[in-house]
């Protein structure tokens, strides 16, 4: 993956975290209804503070998208991160706290967490 690239994807990584950070603030329930998740959560400040670490990400993948060698590190936070939010959401799903839709959704996450281990691997990183 040329830095080119690597940058563009990390800007759609960014418009994505800001998008679905955003959707979560103005109505969650709204957004998880679509895919048919359950239960819908029931505590407004988890869901806030979920969205704003969403949007940090999202701040940090704009950063990185700006020199992606130099900013290694920050594309190595974002595989951790979506990493951990693909495992955590499976956990969930496996204890029955929450329906299997919801990994459709972190299946975004997982798809960008292999497309950074791409950009880091092209970059030499």
């Amino acid at each position: 993956m040329n830095n080119e690239t690597s940058r563009k994807l990390l800007l759609v990584a960014a418009l994505f975290n800001w998008i679905i950070g955003a959707a979560l603030i103005i109505d969650a329930a709204w957004v998880l209804g679509l895919f048919r998740v359950t239960p819908l959560p029931t505590e407004p400040l988890f869901v806030y503070l979920f969205a704003w670490l969403v949007i940090a990400y999202g701040i940090g993948y704009y950063w990185a998208a700006q020199d992606p060698v130099a900013n290694a590190p920050i594309i190595r936070l974002g595989i951790i991160g979506k990493l951990g939010v693909v495992g955590v959401v499976l956990l969930a799903t496996l204890l029955g706290d929450i329906s299997w839709q919801m990994n459709i959704l972190s299946g975004a996450d997982l798809v960008f967490a292999v497309l950074f281990i791409a950009v880091l691997r092209s970059d030499g990183t």
